[in-house]
């Protein structure tokens, strides 16, 4: 068949098989442009290349496009999967072919986001110089010029990419704030409570400041793309990022998206609330759970059971509480996935970069679909099974381990147990890092509430004598209601004085009033004048604590070059923070009686470990007598999370095994029933629809070869053949 170059006047035309060739290129290798291909074809005729030529060839292939896009909807629809929903619901087997014999997880599916800026598209605009300024506007003050783009209808990009109204209705100013359910007075605040009331870890990372990513980039309209991945990173849904860097609104977009169509799918199939939860692995988990919590997606969260979590690359950037909470090591139900697939990811899409730089919306967007779609399809669909054989090997080289584990265990006295204690014991030791106790807090208010009701008695005691003696006049009526005043000024203050001594008194349980020289008089002053040192150690302290354990984590065995490198960079940047906290520290350390020992940065470099932090046994606990902040049981505890990850690991993978080996024989048998009943009326759609099976099922014998490998590794148990 033929592909015409204009919409009327067909002087040219190239054949189908010609865009079919371009296309598999193009989808193999996006770095291949239009323009060096056109010049190839004309090399192999022997003619010279003509620039227009590429924009023929460029109309053809819009046309081939459209072509194959109405195929594959046709055949969706022969198949029952043409709802807009499908897709998203049904694009990886081994995480979304659910079976009722599959055991319960604890959390059923992780998907990964993350957003990425090479893809942008420059926006073609005119000199701003010869417009006219308009109503607000400024001269000298640089401004965007006049749109060139022609408007264009179609949108592209497929049932992968959510509107652009979509994604708005998730920015903040379109949406009333949700406050999170408040517990009752009685329940303490969790560890997880305190940090996102708190906020503290996100502030570092600039990429999800509002500042920083709400600026206008004029020579760009699409900044770049945000995704939505599984694990076995088949492409689940993306967004383009119009004007801004990543944003708030864009995870909350794609996550309303997949769990609003999840829990219709649901309710269709008479399934109630999902068991297990759904773990999202992104950079900015801490924040992207704090915006949940407080945004609209709220209810629909806690429907889906939603579990933010850091991968395990990006995590060392974050403070040493976030990773406890956040970290997908420390997090059961993970297994050994480190929640960075957006980044490999980006790494083969980034071959777009230079032929979309220019595109306009459409042709970007459809030559982004096309690419995700054969990357689906051709790729990762292929490298399921390598997948699946690479973590059950793994798992088994950790499992291996366990006996070594478990004699160091004996040897130091530790229980299974411990480690879990000790995990919550050192998250609520960094978090009581960050304020003052409750009850120092009272002591030293009804401390300073005593001094200033004595001091207010004083003045009281003053101004009563000045007003028996004084002896006024009628020429003197400014003095008379002056002193008036005063009197009545002090009287109510002390009055108030009095209720909040009163009040404080209550809530010390204190029955007989401190004065001075009782002892618990002497502790509360003592207690306000090292008020300002104990809050800069405190800081201090919790700075060098996650700066100690980041640096013993350069030194553990089987830690990568380039996870070593982005663990210095990411202990450099908290070098400041660092810094600056010492020179707090050595103010206050001075301001004492008699002033502390002062420190240096030189100094803190010298450490290795907390045992050498001699400061820290002038802070309120003595973090050296816990048994988990040695380096040894420090080691011992990561190692026996990721022992209990390989455990869970080999879980997942079995599920994933007996939904993988289903799925391939339910498609193969549904693929040969729909082309047999469709064959009878439609020939050529039947054709189609053995193609389209035949893009995946090509790969079966290899997924077969690789599971069958699986049974022959090393400590392989044969309790498990039934999962094969």
């Amino acid at each position: 068949g033929l592909l015409p170059t204009a919409p009327l006047a067909h002087t040219y035309a190239v054949t189908v098989r010609t865009m079919q060739l371009y296309h598999t290129l193009f989808c193999r290798c996006p770095k291949i442009g239009m323009q060096p291909f056109a010049k190839t074809l004309c090399n192999l005729a022997r003619v010279p290349f003509k620039p227009h030529m590429s924009t023929q060839l460029s109309t053809a292939f819009n046309v081939y496009c459209s072509l194959i896009q109405s195929v594959r909807q046709q055949v969706q629809v022969c198949l029952g999967r043409d709802d807009s929903d499908w897709r998203v619901l049904n694009s990886c087997p081994p995480c979304q072919y659910q079976l009722k014999e599959d055991g319960p997880l604890d959390i059923r599916m992780i998907v990964e986001m993350d957003g990425n800026d090479s893809l942008r598209c420059v926006e073609r605009r005119g000199d701003a110089t010869i417009e006219p300024l308009k109503q607000g506007e400024e001269e000298g003050v640089p401004r965007l010029g006049p749109l060139k783009e022609r408007k264009d209808p179609r949108v592209g990009g497929g049932d992968y990419f959510l509107s652009r109204d979509e994604v708005n209705l998730w920015a903040k100013e379109n949406w009333e704030d949700v406050s999170p359910k408040e517990q009752p007075v009685s329940e303490p605040k969790t560890v997880l409570e305190m940090l996102w009331e708190e906020g503290r870890c996100k502030e570092q990372w600039n990429n999800m400041k509002e500042k920083s990513t709400a600026r206008s980039v004029g020579r760009f309209y699409e900044w770049g793309w945000f995704v939505l991945l599984c694990r076995h990173m088949f492409l689940l849904l993306a967004c383009d990022m119009i004007r801004s860097g990543e944003q708030n609104k864009y995870p909350l977009a794609c996550l309303h998206k997949y769990m609003s169509a999840e829990k219709e799918q649901r309710i269709r199939n008479g399934e109630g609330k999902p068991t297990g939860s759904l773990g999202c692995a992104y950079d900015c988990g801490c924040k992207l759970g704090k915006s949940v919590s407080c945004s609209p997606l709220q209810e629909l969260a806690l429907w889906a059971c939603f579990l933010p979590m850091i991968g395990l690359m990006h995590g060392y950037g974050h403070e040493w509480l976030c990773q406890l909470l956040f970290l997908m090591l420390y997090i059961a139900g993970t297994g050994l996935k480190d929640g960075e697939g957006c980044e490999h990811y980006f790494s083969i899409m980034n071959a777009l970069a230079g032929v979309t730089h220019h595109m306009s919306v459409f042709h970007r967007r459809q030559a982004i679909a096309e690419v995700a779609y054969a990357h689906d399809h051709l790729e990762t669909y292929a490298n399921v099974s390598r997948f699946i054989y690479n973590n059950y090997h793994q798992s088994l080289e950790i499992l291996g381990t366990r006996n070594a584990l478990s004699q160091s265990m004996v040897q130091a006295g530790i229980r299974a147990e411990d480690f879990f204690e000790w995990l919550e014991e050192e998250g609520n030791y960094l978090c009581s890092l960050t304020r003052t106790p409750p009850s120092e807090t009272l002591e030293m208010e009804y401390c300073l509430k005593l001094e200033l009701l004595s001091a207010c008695q004083d003045r009281l005691k003053k101004v009563r004598e000045v007003w028996k003696m004084y002896k006024g006049s009628g020429n003197d009526m400014a003095t008379t209601r002056s002193t008036e005043t005063k009197h009545r000024n002090e009287q109510e203050n002390e009055r108030k004085l009095i209720a909040n001594v009163q009040a404080l008194e209550s809530k010390l349980g204190v029955t007989v009033c401190w004065k001075e020289g009782l002892e618990e008089w002497e502790a509360a002053k003592t207690l306000v004048k090292e008020h300002e040192y104990r809050k800069a150690l405190d800081k201090l302290e919790g700075l060098l604590v996650s700066h100690i354990f980041e640096m013993s984590r350069l030194n553990v065995a089987g830690t990568g070059y380039k996870m070593r490198k982005h663990l210095a960079n990411a202990l450099k940047s908290q070098s400041k923070s660092i810094k600056a906290a010492i020179e707090a520290y050595n103010a206050a350390a001075c301001a004492l009686s008699p002033p502390c020992e002062q420190l240096s940065w030189d100094k803190i470099l010298e450490f290795s470990f907390l045992s050498e932090f001699d400061i820290l046994q002038d802070a309120r606990t003595d973090v050296r007598t816990k048994k988990w902040a040695t380096q040894k049981n420090h080691l011992l505890m990561q190692q026996f999370f990721k022992l209990l990850s390989a455990e869970t690991e080999l879980t997942r993978l079995h599920t994933e095994i007996r939904r993988m080996i289903t799925y391939m024989e339910d498609e193969e048998e549904t693929i040969c029933l729909t082309a047999e009943r469709v064959g009878c009326s439609d020939p050529a759609l039947a054709l189609q629809i053995k193609l389209h099976g035949n893009m995946r099922s090509r790969f079966n014998r290899l997924h077969w070869q690789r599971f069958w490998a699986i049974t022959k590794l090393k400590g392989f148990q044969r309790e498990n053949m039934v999962n094969f």
